[in-house]
């Protein structure tokens, strides 16, 4: 059975469940949080500059290889 089929008092009982454990799940200290954030940004900005170097990198080493190429059609249909 999908979750859209269930009847109504299953969907309220899994709610409550869930607010339950929302409630006793203990909370992270401020510290902690605080340096998983910042491992989680630094790691993320980490990526996105890899995957910049790694299309800079692929995108000036066809530049020599299109732009020839790209010219003689060019010159072709003129």
């Amino acid at each position: 059975m999908s979750p859209a089929d269930r009847p109504g008092h299953d969907a309220a009982g899994l709610v409550s469940q869930m607010r339950r454990l929302v409630q006793t799940a203990p909370a992270p200290t401020p510290l902690e949080d605080r340096d998983q954030l910042e491992r989680s940004v630094s790691a993320r900005i980490a990526t996105l500059l890899m995957m910049v170097l790694v299309l800079v990198i692929f995108v000036t080493s066809a530049v020599p290889d299109v732009g020839p190429s790209l010219a003689k059609v060019l010159q072709a249909h003129l």
